[in-house]
C-alpha cells in the first residue's frame, strides 16, 4: 500500500530473488493515484495494480503499509477486517510508538493464525528522491531493518517479516517501539532537523561549496514527509536537539585552538571507526 521509493523498491527486491523460484510471489500495489500505479507496473515493481484497497489486500499474505507515518495506524485499522486468517500487515514508517500503540488498541483477541498479525517495521534505507522512478531492488541491501512487535504479536509473524526483510539483503534487528524512536530520534531525525536548519542560517547560498552540499543534502528531501516524521516523534527529537546544542555549546566555549581539535578528533575517531 503505497509504491513511491520504499513501496517500490520492496517490489523490486522480492520479486528479483523469487526469479529463480518454481512458486514466484505475486505483488499487488495500491494506491489512491493510477497514474503513479501505472508507472511503477510499467517499471516492473508490482504486477498487478488497484486502487480498491479492500480487493488489493484480500488475498494477500503479507501486506507493506508505505504510508506517512501519521495515516499508518488508520490504514491498518481500515484493512484488517478484509485481511485473511494468517495474514501479517507490516508497516515502513520512521517512528513507531504511537503506531504500534494504536495498533494494539483494535488487534483482535482471536490467536494468530487464525486473525491476520501486525509487525512494526522500518527499514532504514531511502533517498532525499521519491517515487517509483528511484525504486532500486538494492536498496536494502546491507541496510539495517527495526521490527517493533507489538506485545501481543505472535513469534510466527515476526519471523515471517524478518524472512522477507533478510531475502531483501537487509540486516534485522527487533526491539521496543520506544527503544527504536529514542534511537532514531538521534541517528535520523536530528540530522535532518540540523540539515533544513543549517540551510535556513546561511544567507547566501551562491558561495557554498561541495562540502555544504554534501552536509544538507537530505535538506532536498520532502519537508512535508520530514513534518509528519518529526512532530510524531517530536518528544524524542527534543531530547535530541538538547544534546546537539550542548556540542555547539563545547565549541562556542572553547578557550584555545588545541581545545577545539580534541573535541573535533573525537568526533572524527568515532566516524572513522564506523565508515573506514
Amino acid at each position: 500500500i503505497g509504491v513511491g521509493l520504499i513501496g517500490g523498491s520492496i517490489g523490486f527486491a522480492l520479486k528479483s530473488k523469487s526469479k529463480n523460484k518454481k512458486s514466484r510471489i505475486r505483488i499487488i500495489g495500491i494506491g489512491r493515484n493510477i497514474g503513479r500505479l501505472k508507472i511503477a507496473k510499467k517499471l516492473g515493481a508490482v504486477d498487478e495494480i488497484t486502487t480498491d484497497i479492500k480487493k488489493g489486500v484480500k488475498d494477500a499474505g503479507v501486506i507493506f503499509v508505505c504510508l506517512p507515518v501519521g495515516m499508518i495506524a488508520e490504514t491498518v485499522k481500515k484493512i484488517f477486517p478484509f485481511c485473511k486468517k494468517g495474514a501479517v500487515v507490516t508497516d515502513v514508517g520512521s517512528v513507531k510508538e504511537p503506531i504500534v500503540r494504536e495498533v494494539e488498541k483494535f488487534l483482535p483477541p482471536i490467536p494468530y493464525p487464525l486473525s491476520p498479525a501486525f509487525v512494526g517495521g522500518h527499514p532504514i534505507a531511502g533517498s532525499e528522491k521519491t517515487s517509483a522512478k528511484n525504486a532500486s531492488e538494492n536498496l536494502f541491501k546491507n541496510a539495517p531493518v527495526i521490527l517493533t512487535p507489538a506485545k501481543r504479536t505472535d513469534k510466527r509473524p515476526v519471523k515471517i517479516i524478518r524472512k522477507l526483510w533478510e531475502t531483501a539483503g537487509a540486516r534485522v534487528y527487533v526491539m521496543p517501539a520506544s527503544a527504536h524512536d529514542d534511537i532514531l530520534s538521534f541517528s535520523s531525525h536530528l540530522p535532518h532537523v540540523v540539515a533544513f536548519s543549517l540551510v535556513n542560517t546561511v544567507r547566501d547560498l551562491r558561495f557554498a561549496g561541495s562540502g555544504f552540499r554534501d552536509t544538507t543534502r537530505i535538506a532536498a528531501s520532502s519537508p512535508e514527509m520530514w513534518a509528519d516524521i518529526i512532530f510524531h516523534n517530536r518528544a524524542n527529537v527534543k531530547k535530541a536537539i538538547r544534546k546537539f546544542k550542548n556540542e555547539l555549546t563545547k565549541i562556542e566555549n572553547v578557550k584555545t585552538e588545541k581545545e577545539l581539535a580534541g573535541i573535533l578528533r573525537i568526533a572524527k575517531l568515532k566516524r572513522d571507526k564506523c565508515w573506514r
